[in-house]
């Protein structure tokens, strides 16, 4: 199941969600699948997850489902700019982790859409997918990004399938 053109789920069993937390009313949009942590400063909300956040309860990635109760309903309008990929600031989300959950990772160029818009691409991995490996760790990269870990750091996901003919990287939670 795909919540954006960059990330989704494949396997649902142990997946937790989080109640939902408020993302921030300002500053940049947080992209749909990216990790975030709560924020010790001010309670009830969401941050981007610092490089160094550990695997814990407290953190995961975030989810935001786009939904007609949510006053956009592209049905009913031929045009919606609405950037589908992002939590819009100030809204309620998700955050999700759960040890075996499996999701999945693309990293995306711009589109040029039917009408001549051009809908923005977008990256959830640090640099390029191919350069990953099976078996291999996510962890935060402090930008809103994953990125191969390194060393003894406690991967929050290991990667399980990478498709490099569409780059879509497939890994399970380990927390």
């Amino acid at each position: 199941m795909g919540y954006s053109r960059n990330f989704g789920m494949r396997s649902f069993e142990n997946i937790v969600r989080d109640g939902r937390f408020r993302v921030p009313k300002t500053g940049t949009p947080f992209v749909i699948g990216s990790p975030v942590q709560l924020d010790p400063a001010t309670p009830g909300f969401l941050r981007a997850a610092d490089a160094a956040a550990p695997r814990s309860q407290a953190c995961g990635l975030v989810l935001f489902e786009h939904i007609q109760a949510k006053g956009v309903d592209t049905f009913l309008t031929t045009v919606s700019d609405t950037p589908f990929n992002l939590v819009p600031l100030g809204n309620y989300a998700q955050m999700i982790h759960g040890a075996g959950a499996k999701v999945w990772f693309k990293n995306t160029g711009d589109k040029v859409l039917y009408d001549g818009r051009t809908q923005e691409g977008g990256a959830l991995i640090a640099g390029d997918p191919a350069d990953l490996e099976i078996g291999q760790g996510l962890v935060p990269d402090g930008a809103g990004r994953l990125r191969a870990a390194t060393g003894t750091e406690a991967a929050w996901l290991t990667i399980e399938q990478i498709n490099p003919a569409t780059s879509v990287v497939e890994a399970r939670f380990e927390f």
